[in-house]
């Protein structure tokens, strides 16, 4: 069995309350509801990430790393 590590922030009180208030609604304890929102946070960031980088591939785009670089003229994805 893996084992466990603890993270700990500071929320403000208020945030905490409508945390607790959410996890509470959907039957939850705390602990699983954070950790449920994060890996779906965390979903949809590699979900989005692999989104742009499907993007970048397409012919006649420029990738957004080179659009964004100041001076470097952008090269268009060739097929």
């Amino acid at each position: 069995m893996a084992q466990r590590t603890r993270i700990w922030f500071d929320v403000d009180p208020e945030l905490r309350n409508r945390f607790k208030a959410a996890a509470a609604l959907n039957g939850r304890p705390l602990r699983e509801w954070v950790i449920e929102a994060l890996i779906d946070r965390l979903e949809d960031d590699i979900d989005a990430r692999e989104g742009l980088t499907v993007l970048g591939e397409v012919e006649g785009t420029v990738p957004l790393r080179d659009y964004l670089m100041p001076g470097k003229v952008p090269q268009r994805v060739q097929g």
